[in-house]
């Protein structure tokens, strides 16, 4: 027997009007009533009709997730975190991968828009840095959510994390490992976070009194691939670091490689980190000491204050900065 708001409304002892404002996540229900509305909803298994909700609303409930990043973990987290929000809401995600350097791009992207409906989209670098195609979205009244943006706008959803000073503490505690010759392998240089952990590692070389050498500073994608060159690049040097500190985990585990190639033991002979702890970290050997980030609880948020401004929600401090962990594994030795 298909269950109905009303069935919902009788169990929980509030009016329709009540149970419809909680399933479309409309403003003005007091905390404690929608707790109960949910309970029944669960206890019910009641589903709402999407059908009819967007012919009242004139919505479509779908939200598109736009990505051009080559690490498949970050993605993957971040489809996770969206996905929780979806569940939650009665949305539903559609994901779009999309070429940053394309003169097409806005075009691309408008038409996509328009042809699925889509409500709002979701934008990670190096998309969410891209001023012009931001502005057409801001012509053309989409609303969006950007993950990670170099410049944190008032104006604007976002959601980031503390990049800088979690790259700065890392570099730091490398250096209490007894380590002063130490190599950086930057990440994708149209991504903010790049920029960020890059300048963290500089400053505390800097603040430590130590210097850097050129040679051991190499230009990366984020990849696999361009952590196992920057590493090749590195391990064939007259004179090589103790230490390598990679801006993701993939280029990590490429330096690994690159390293095991050459005949060095990890970590007697160099001691290796990375950051995001995306799954490869705790799966390699030795595993490898990183920056623990909270994509998906980033993504999560990215989505619930979209859908929030969907239906009107003033939240205070809705756009909101994470921050991360440091997770020391048996790739960095002391010295």
């Amino acid at each position: 027997m298909t269950v109905t708001i009303k069935d919902v409304s009788k169990d929980a002892k509030v009016s329709i009007k009540t149970v419809s404002r909680v399933i479309n996540n409309e403003a003005n229900v007091a905390e404690e009533t929608k707790k109960k509305v949910l309970v029944s909803v669960k206890k019910l298994g009641f589903r709402p009709n999407k059908s009819a909700q967007s012919l009242r609303s004139k919505r479509s409930f779908i939200i598109a997730l736009l990505y051009d990043n080559p690490n498949k973990s970050y993605l993957a987290d971040v489809q996770s975190g969206i996905f929780k929000a979806c569940k939650l809401t009665g949305y539903n995600l559609v994901i779009q991968e999309c070429d940053y350097k394309s003169p097409d791009l806005n075009n691309t992207i408008l038409e996509f828009v328009n042809d699925l409906k889509i409500d709002g989209l979701i934008l990670t670098p190096p998309l969410s840095d891209m001023d012009d195609f931001l502005k057409d979205l801001d012509k053309n009244k989409i609303e969006y959510a950007v993950i990670a943006p170099s410049t944190k706008k008032a104006e604007s959803l976002y959601v980031s994390s503390n990049d800088y000073e979690a790259a700065y503490k890392l570099t730091s505690e490398i250096i209490k490992h007894g380590h002063k010759q130490i190599g950086f392998i930057k990440g994708h240089p149209k991504h903010s976070a790049s920029s960020l952990r890059f300048n963290g590692f500089i400053d505390a070389i800097v603040n430590h009194s130590l210097e850097t050498n050129d040679d051991w500073i190499k230009q990366g994608n984020f990849s696999f691939k361009s952590g196992f060159d920057a590493g090749v690049e590195i391990f064939h040097s007259e004179n090589i670091p103790s230490a390598i500190f990679a801006s993701n985990d993939s280029m990590a585990a490429g330096i690994m490689k690159s390293a095991q190639m050459k005949g060095l033991k990890i970590p007697d002979d160099i001691s290796i980190a990375g950051f995001d702890d995306s799954p490869i970290a705790d799966e390699i050997w030795p595993a490898l000491t990183t920056v623990r980030q909270p994509v998906e609880k980033m993504a999560n948020h990215a989505a619930k204050i979209l859908m929030a401004k969907f239906n009107g929600i003033e939240e205070s401090n809705q756009s909101k900065e994470f921050k991360s962990d440091l997770i020391l594994r048996e790739s960095l030795k002391t010295l």
